[in-house]
C-alpha cells in the first residue's frame, strides 16, 4: 500500500512471461484461486496481469507438487532438522549481486567460523518459496523473464550443500515517462519537481526507484504547498520487448499556506506556551506557503530550546475555503533539574588518560528560561604510559599528574526581547598536563549567540584568557620562548590572552555524535590582542567541513570525510604554546599519537653526573594546520562496527604555502567501535605511510641561544617490530594505537 493520499499502483505485465508463475511456496491450496506469493519487506504487493500459452499446464504441475510438498510437510521437517546447511551457491548472477538475494532469502549457509557461528538447517519447503523470492527479486531489478531453472540439493560431509542455476535473461529498460496534472504549477516548480527523478529514458526500470519516484513527486508537492496532493500512476511492462512505459496522474488539490499556531503544553507551568509560539512562528512566517521543511524546521527549533523531553509539530485540519492550514504545537516538559554523569578514556602509546565527568543543568534558573549549567571533569595522565609513570625511568621523559575542568555557563534567551538571540557567559577552570607543558589557568567568556536556524548559529564572544605554564623538567629555561611562548628565559611564566571570536556552525547531520547523513561545516576567528590588551598580538583561522552519506537497508555502510585548515598570524613571530596548532591522536591525524603531528624541540633528558644524557624530543606547535580524514563504517552487528580510514596531516612551523601540500603525512589503518550506553568504545589501529615530510626536529644551542634544525631519521619500525632498526632520536615509529570513547568525527 502506498501513503495517505497515494493509491497501490499495478504493475501490468504483457507477453510470454515464461517461468514467471507465482509458486506456492509453505503453504498448500486445492484451487489455484490467489497467489500464495508474500511480498517481501521493501516490496510493494503488485497485481500481475498474465498472458501466458503455457502458464495452465505449469500451474497445474506446480499445483500438484506444492500439494505433494504439503502432504510431506511434517516429516521433511523432521528430517530437515538434522540436514545442516553447509554451502549454499547461486549460480550466474551477473546483474544482481549474489548478497542481495541472500539477504532476501530465508534458506542460509552456516557460517564458516563454524562452530563458533549458529547452525543453519535446510527446510526443504522453505527452499521451494526461496526459489520463487529469487525470481521476485530479479522482477524487482527490472529482469522480467529471469527464473531458476534448475535446483539441487547434495549431501556434503556434516550437511547438504545447495544449487540454484539462475538464468537472468535480458533488463526491462523504460521506454516512455510521462507525468500530468501538474497544470497549477508554475514553470520553475514543475521543472524543479521532475528534476532527479532517476527514471531516464532508456535506463532499466527498477520497481524500487519507481516507487520512490512518486513518493518524490507527492513529496515536492507537498512542499509547493499542495499538503492533499494525491499521485496515481502506472506501468505497462512489456516482456516481449524488454520495454516499460510509465505514467504518473498528478492531482495537487489547493495551495495552502499556513495559518494559527495552537500550543498544547500538557499542562500550566513555569514555562510560557507564548515562548514556544515565537520559535514557531521564526521557522513560519504567517502564509507561508505549506511544507513539510517548515513543519520540520519549527520542531528542530522548539526542541533546540533545551526545555521539552517530547516535542510535535504538525499540520492541522486544512480549512479548504480559506486555503489555510493551522501549526498544531504539543509540547511535554522535560525536569528542569537533571545530574548527568559519565567517563572518559584515551589511550595511546604517548599518554594514558582517564577522567570522570558530571554535568548540572537547572533550565528554568531565577524564571524566564534562564540556564545555568556546571560541568566538571577530573582524571590522571600519565606520559607516556602508566608502566612508565610506575617504572619512572627519567630517560622516557615520565611524566604524570591530575587533570581537570570546571565550566560554568549561564545562557539568558530572549535578548532585548528577540527570540532567535541568547546571551552566554562562560566560566572556565583547568588544569592540563601534555607532554611539552603543563598549564593551570581559566577563561572569561561573553557574547551572543544569533540562532538564524535551526541548524545555523553565529557565535560573537569576547574572551579573556590567563594561564600559568611550566616547561617540562628536561626543557631548558632557554627553551622557554620556543616551547612556551614565554618572553622571559624562565621555565615558567604567566601569559594573558584577550581577543574577540567569531564563529559560525552549520550543522545538517542526522546526529552530532553518531552521524551517518547529512554534513557540518564551521568558520571560527580569533583576533587578539593589539586594542585588547594581552601578551600577545595575533589573528588565528580555523576552517572546519565534515561530510556523512549511507547506503544501504538500515544504513549499514556510512562514508565520511573530514577536513581542517587552520592558520595563526602573529605580530613579530611570538604566539603562547595555547594558541598554536598539533594534530595527532585518536581524534586527529590517528597515524601519530597524541599531539606528536608537530614542529619538535630537542631536549636531553635528565641523567647521573658523568652519565650521556638520553635525547627526547617535545612537540612544540606550529602556525600552520592541515588535517584530514576519509573513514567508511560498516555495521557487523548492532553493537559492533568495522572502520577503515585514510588520515593526512601537516602542522608547519610558519604561514602555509603551496609548497608545504607535498609535504602532507598519510596513514592507512582499520578499527572497531561497539556501541554502549556512554558512547561507541573506538579501538583504531592506524600505520602511517612513508611519503610527505617528518615533523622538523629544532635544538637550540645552550651558548648562544641559536636554533637550528636536526636531521634525523624515521623509525620504519611497527611497534618496535621489522623495519631497518635505524637509530634515530625521534621516536615515533609508523604504527600507532588508539583506544578512546566516542566517534573519530
Amino acid at each position: 500500500m502506498g501513503h495517505a493520499g497515494q493509491k497501490s499502483i499495478d504493475i501490468v505485465l504483457e507477453g510470454d512471461i515464461g517461468a514467471n508463475v507465482p509458486r506456492h511456496g509453505d503453504c498448500c491450496a486445492i484451487e489455484w484461486n490467489e497467489p500464495c506469493m508474500r511480498a517481501q519487506p521493501g516490496y510493494e504487493r503488485f497485481n500481475y496481469l498474465r498472458k501466458a500459452p503455457r502458464m495452465k499446464a505449469r500451474a497445474r504441475f506446480i499445483r500438484i507438487a506444492s500439494c505433494l510438498a504439503c502432504l510431506g510437510c511434517a516429516h521433511n521437517k523432521e528430517m530437515s532438522q538434522a540436514l545442516v546447511l553447509k554451502k549454499l551457491d547461486l549460480e550466474g548472477p551477473q546483474q544482481v549481486s549474489k548478497r542481495e538475494i541472500e539477504k532476501r532469502i530465508a534458506t542460509a549457509e552456516t557460517g564458516w567460523w563454524w562452530p563458533f557461528a549458529s547452525k543453519k538447517y535446510f527446510d526443504s519447503v522453505v527452499w521451494q518459496s526461496d526459489l520463487r523470492r529469487i525470481e521476485r527479486v530479479y522482477e524487482a531489478h527490472g529482469f522480467y523473464q529471469a527464473e531458476v531453472v534448475s535446483d539441487e540439493v547434495t549431501a556434503v560431509k556434516g550437511g547438504v550443500a545447495v544449487k540454484a542455476v539462475i538464468s537472468e535473461g535480458r533488463p526491462t529498460r523504460i521506454e516512455s515517462f510521462d507525468v500530468r496534472g501538474l497544470e497549477p504549477l508554475l514553470p520553475a516548480e514543475r521543472e524543479q519537481l521532475l528534476a532527479d527523478l532517476g527514471l531516464d529514458l532508456g535506463s532499466v526500470f527498477l520497481e524500487g526507484r519507481w516507487q520512490s519516484a512518486k513518493d518524490r513527486i507527492r513529496q515536492r508537492l507537498r512542499d509547493f504547498g499542495f499538503a492533499e496532493a494525491v499521485i496515481e500512476g502506472r506501468a505497462w511492462v512489456d516482456v516481449r520487448t524488454q520495454t516499460a512505459s510509465l505514467l504518473v496522474v498528478a492531482r495537487p488539490g489547493v495551495h495552502y499556506r499556513f495559518g494559527d499556531i495552537q500550543v498544547d503544553s500538557g499542562s500550566e507551568g513555569a514555562l510560557n506556551p507564548g515562548w514556544v509560539w515565537e520559535q514557531v512562528r521564526l521557522a513560519i512566517p504567517e502564509g507561508k506557503p505549506f511544507s513539510d521543511e517548515a513543519l520540520a524546521e519549527a520542531q528542530r527549533r522548539v526542541f533546540g530550546m533545551g526545555l521539552f523531553s517530547v516535542v510535535k509539530v504538525i499540520a492541522g485540519a486544512p480549512d479548504q475555503a480559506a486555503a489555510r492550514i493551522p501549526i498544531l504545537v504539543d509540547v511535554r516538559p522535560a525536569p528542569l533539574r537533571t545530574l548527568r554523569a559519565g567517563a572518559g578514556l584515551r589511550i595511546d602509546q604517548i599518554r594514558n588518560e582517564a577522567r570522570l565527568i558530571a554535568e548540572w543543568t537547572h533550565r528554568n534558573f531565577m524564571g524566564g528560561m534562564r540556564k545555568l549549567t556546571e560541568r566538571a571533569e577530573a582524571g590522571w595522565a600519565f606520559i607516556p604510559n602508566i608502566y612508565a609513570a610506575r617504572s619512572n625511568d627519567p630517560t622516557l621523559g615520565v611524566r604524570n599528574g591530575p587533570i581537570a575542568r570546571s565550566s560554568l555557563q549561564f545562557e539568558q534567551p530572549r535578548l532585548a526581547g528577540h527570540p532567535a538571540l541568547r546571551e552566554q557567559t562562560t566560566l572556565d577552570l583547568e588544569r592540563t598536563l601534555e607532554q611539552s607543558y603543563d598549564a593551570l589557568g581559566g577563561r572569561v567568556a561573553t557574547g551572543v549567540v544569533w540562532q538564524l536556524w535551526s541548524t545555523l548559529n553565529v557565535h560573537l564572544t569576547y574572551n579573556v584568557q590567563g594561564f600559568w605554564l611550566n616547561g617540562p623538567p628536561i626543557a631548558s629555561a632557554g627553551s622557554a620562548p620556543l616551547t612556551l611562548g614565554c618572553a622571559a628565559t624562565s621555565n615558567s611564566c604567566f601569559i594573558l590572552l584577550s581577543y574577540l571570536e567569531e564563529a559560525i556552525a552549520w550543522d545538517r547531520r542526522d546526529s552530532a555524535l553518531d552521524a551517518h547523513k547529512g554534513v557540518f561545516a564551521s568558520f571560527a576567528v580569533q583576533e587578539g590582542g593589539g586594542p585588547l590588551a594581552g601578551d600577545f598580538t595575533y589573528l588565528r583561522f580555523l576552517p572546519e567541513a565534515r561530510g556523512y552519506v549511507s547506503f544501504g537497508e538500515h544504513d549499514p555502510l556510512t562514508l565520511s570525510a573530514r577536513l581542517r585548515v587552520g592558520e595563526l598570524l602573529t605580530s613579530g613571530g611570538q604566539s603562547a604554546v595555547v594558541t598554536r596548532f598539533f594534530a595527532g591522536g585518536g581524534i586527529s591525524m590517528r597515524g601519530f599519537n597524541d599531539r606528536r603531528l608537530s614542529p619538535l624541540l630537542q631536549a636531553p633528558a635528565p641523567a647521573s653526573p658523568g652519565a650521556t644524557p638520553a635525547l627526547l624530543t617535545l612537540p612544540i606547535g606550529g602556525d600552520g594546520l592541515i588535517e584530514g580524514s576519509f573513514e567508511a563504517r560498516y555495521r557487523l552487528t548492532d553493537s559492533l562496527v568495522l572502520a577503515a580510514f585514510v588520515d593526512f596531516g601537516q602542522v608547519t612551523e610558519g604561514r602555509i604555502g603551496p609548497n608545504d601540500l607535498p609535504t602532507v603525512l598519510w596513514a592507512l589503518g582499520f578499527g572497531f567501535r561497539y556501541r554502549t550506553a556512554i558512547g561507541p568504545i573506538r579501538i583504531d589501529f592506524a600505520r602511517r605511510l612513508q611519503r610527505g615530510s617528518p615533523p622538523p626536529l629544532l635544538s637550540i644551542d645552550s651558548t648562544t641561544g641559536a636554533i637550528s634544525r636536526v636531521p634525523y631519521q624515521v623509525d620504519d619500525s611497527c611497534f618496535g617490530l621489522g623495519g631497518s632498526k635505524r637509530t634515530t632520536v625521534v621516536s615515533d615509529n609508523l604504527c600507532v594505537f588508539h583506544l578512546a570513547i566516542g566517534e573519530a568525527f
